[in-house]
């Protein structure tokens, strides 16, 4: 008989060995296994013992002497349908590995005005709100028609902003009506602006050529959105 499918199953030759031949002779014990395949009397209850596990062998005893029986053939179909439970299983765990990969941290660099805008149109496709700390009116200055049109869409898209600034930048931030602003003292404030959107922190470095550091992380933008909600109960309209 083809054994190849019972390899594909995971068993050995000596478990294939036992199995057909309690098949044949019905139920037996150890010693005559032993006799019948000439296999090792210890190498026979190792086998034995994984048959058993499988559901394809059981066991019993009769006047204190163990003896094996070969389970239907059909058993063989429940054992294939619990390797396959087991597979989807071990596939999501696969899948939560693969998951868990594209979860890393994700880092780009951005340079030149070109950069600025890459990141700009990123904020409008995530379509969501977003929080800016340290505005002072620089995106007005580099892109002074575009940014209207930034604005412009962000409003369409209902999207709402958040400005943290400076105390001294009251009139130099370009805003519509889905902005709100709050101004703190300079000591909070450093050279760079920050803005946290959906999963990713983009900080904007404003000395020529211009870059952006673009932080892709889950954990890392909530730590930031949440610094930035410690320091927006404290500013002032």
């Amino acid at each position: 008989m083809e054994t190849r499918i019972f390899e594909k199953l995971g068993l050995v030759k000596s478990e294939i060995e036992i199995y057909f031949m309690l098949l044949r002779i019905g139920e037996s014990t150890a010693t005559k296994i032993s006799e019948k395949t000439r296999l090792n009397r210890s190498h026979i209850y190792d086998s034995l013992k994984k048959l058993i596990d499988k559901g394809l062998v059981s066991t019993y005893e009769k006047n204190k002497v163990q003896y094996f029986v070969a389970s239907s053939p059909e058993v063989i179909q429940d054992y294939v349908k619990d390797l396959e439970n087991e597979v989807v299983d071990v596939i999501l765990e696969l899948n939560k590995l693969k998951r868990a990969e594209k979860l890393k941290t994700k880092i780009q660099l951005f340079q030149g005005k070109n950069g600025l805008k890459t990141v700009l149109q990123d904020i409008l496709r995530t379509k969501k709100d977003y929080v800016v700390f340290g505005e002072e009116g620089q995106f007005e200055n580099i892109f002074p028609i575009y940014i209207q049109q930034f604005l412009r869409d962000v409003r369409k898209l209902g999207v709402k902003e958040k400005i943290l600034s400076r105390e001294g930048s009251r009139k130099k931030i370009m805003r519509n009506k889905n902005t709100q602003i709050k101004y703190l003292e300079d000591k909070f404030f450093s050279p760079a602006t920050t803005v946290v959107y959906g999963n990713k922190v983009a900080i904007f470095i404003w000395s020529e050529p211009y870059n952006v550091t673009l932080i892709e992380d889950k954990e890392v933008a909530d730590s930031y959105r949440n610094y930035f909600g410690s320091l927006w109960l404290s500013g002032k309209k």
